[in-house]
């Protein structure tokens, strides 16, 4: 584990990397959902084809976590992140370049499979070797970069280099991070598992099923939330383009300032009290942006944010408990997996409805959503549910 005094310098740098890496994820997913409006009108997409656009990068995403196990097995660690952070650069540089939408869809899936190797590479290595601190801190720093991608964005659009100049820079920058991981491959290496390590883990199918639905639908709501806000609070609600595109960094920014806060308290809350209280506070705020009191429920984003914040951490660092340590990197991207089915399905279902209702729809869908993953954590949550260690039986 990397914790307090047993950091080594090579160790400190590994961790720097991986919280250099979750900026740059976090910059690119938080920036989508601002540039969209614009990617659209250029050429002439519907609304609803946001769904469309990042279920065709889940697709890539769900190959490379499903796929992780045996990547990680053959090349091990460094190189699959490598592989990630310039697959990464390619699919940005593509973005910002592309003379037509057929160049937008092929590199928003190289982006979907760079993301899912870098996502489920750093969350099985720090699953296994960073403590619960580390973890929320690793996931704060994709909130960095998510609450700077819509600034960054914003900041293209109003200066008048549309969504090409924003995504210019990313992929310089990414390409700089993709140098670094090659460079720093050998360090990527984590202790053995050994069967010792889990005696013997009973892990029921139920269970397993449950916890894989918790990460469909906490992923679907979140990135939902991230995507559509910017559209319902400009399209929807006749906001500025730069109040809206502050509030969706509000909701990041949310995110970010949550997982930060849970690092800083460590240990001493249980896991199960800090989901309990996260779902109730995204609830609310999420419910706040559908109820729009006094015109003023964009005011729920970053409340959402911070609700949001410690549910995906928190679920990741209790694999290696509930499945076992010789199991835990091929589970990290059967979650991963599950994750991003929900991205590619979830907001997609939404923007079918927008296109077909209005974007009225937006507010209530994005509550049903966070409604229904509330529930599954209740149930989950419950004695003898999956929030619950697994039982470990002694082993001869």
């Amino acid at each position: 584990m990397i914790s307090g005094g047993a950091h080594s310098s090579g160790r400190r740098g590994v961790l720097m990397v991986a919280f250099a890496a979750f900026v740059m994820l976090g910059l690119a997913d938080g920036s989508l959902g601002v540039a969209w409006p614009s990617i659209r009108s250029a050429f002439g997409r519907g609304v609803s084809e946001l769904g469309a656009l990042l279920a065709i990068g889940s697709v890539g995403h769900l190959t490379a976590s499903t796929a992780y196990g045996r990547i990680h097995a053959r090349i091990g660690t460094g190189a699959a992140l490598g592989t990630g952070c310039t697959l990464m650069a390619v699919g940005l540089l593509g973005i910002a370049s592309a003379p037509v939408w057929s160049v937008i869809a092929i590199s928003a899936v190289l982006l979907g499979i760079g993301g899912g190797l870098i996502d489920t590479g750093m969350n099985a290595h720090a699953a296994l070797e960073f403590d619960l601190r580390s973890i929320n801190l690793l996931h704060a720093s994709f909130g960095v970069g998510a609450t700077l991608g819509p600034v960054l964005m914003t900041i293209s659009l109003t200066a008048g280099a549309a969504w090409r100049g924003g995504y210019a820079v990313m992929a310089l920058a990414q390409a700089a991070m993709a140098v670094v991981i090659w460079r720093s491959r050998s360090r990527w290496t984590s202790r053995p598992p050994e069967a010792g390590d889990d005696d013997v883990v009973t892990v029921r199918r139920a269970r397993v099923v449950l916890l894989l639905a918790l990460f469909f639908v906490y992923t679907g709501a979140e990135v939902g939330v991230g995507q559509w806000a910017y559209t319902l609070l400009s399209e929807g609600r006749g906001m500025s383009t730069a109040v809206a595109g502050g509030w969706v960094a509000a909701y990041w920014a949310g995110l970010t300032i949550g997982r930060f806060l849970v690092s800083a308290v460590g240990n001493r809350v249980s896991p199960s009290h800090t989901l309990n209280a996260s779902v109730v506070i995204a609830l609310v705020g999420v419910g706040l942006l559908w109820w729009d009191p006094v015109g003023a429920g964009f005011v729920g984003l970053p409340v959402a944010g911070i609700g949001f914040a410690a549910i995906f951490p928190t679920l990741v660092s209790l694999t290696p408990l509930r499945i076992g340590r010789v199991r835990s990197t091929r589970m990290v991207g059967y979650q991963l997996a599950a994750a991003n089915l929900g991205v590619a399905t979830l907001p997609w279902v939404l923007g079918l409805l927008a296109e077909a209702q209005g974007l009225a729809v937006l507010g209530p869908g994005l509550f049903g959503v966070t409604a229904f993953f509330t529930l599954l954590h209740l149930w989950a949550d419950r004695p003898g549910g999956s929030q619950r260690p697994f039982k470990r039986v002694e082993s001869g």
